[in-house]
């Protein structure tokens, strides 16, 4: 009993999240570059990796022609690693509701960019995923996506 107990108040936790990853899977990093640059780096690294970029939605150029809504700058590229992508959507087709994959970038009040985005890995603890691969792959995939956006 007490193995059990050390295996869920210890082990599990570190498991499920790592250092960077909020309670809720939310990576954050901390980017170099604008927000523009940022964009374009992460742009031009999903074409290069054969992902589809689908948009790229800017939170400022809408808040703006909405009205008196000033924000700072942010942007959200989404895009999608197709093939496993897809092997989720068969798994639990409610993993719908965090695909396709996201990448916000924004300027937060300390004026420096920021990068976000939900781990897949933690997608497991929402939906019926159990020990996927796939999970693991997009993980890895926007991690290293984001640490060359970062960085260049």
């Amino acid at each position: 009993m007490k193995k059990i107990i050390y295996v869920l108040l210890f082990i599990l936790p570190i498991t499920l999240f790592s250092a960077n990853m909020n309670k809720n899977g939310i990576v954050t990093k901390l980017s170099k570059n604008s927000v523009d640059r940022t964009m374009n780096i992460l742009s031009i690294i999903i074409k290069e990796y054969g992902a589809k970029e689908f948009t790229i939605i800017d939170h400022k150029q809408n808040a703006n022609e909405r009205g008196n809504f000033d924000i700072q700058e942010a942007k959200l590229i989404i895009f999608a690693e197709s093939n496993t992508c897809l092997n989720l959507l068969k798994i639990d087709p409610a993993v719908g509701l965090d695909l396709p994959l996201k990448i916000l970038v924004y300027q937060a009040e300390d004026n420096k960019v920021y990068i976000k985005y939900r781990d897949p890995k933690f997608l497991k603890n929402i939906y019926n995923l159990g020990q996927t691969k796939e999970a693991n792959i997009m993980s890895d995939i926007l991690d290293k996506f984001t640490n060359i956006a970062i960085k260049k």
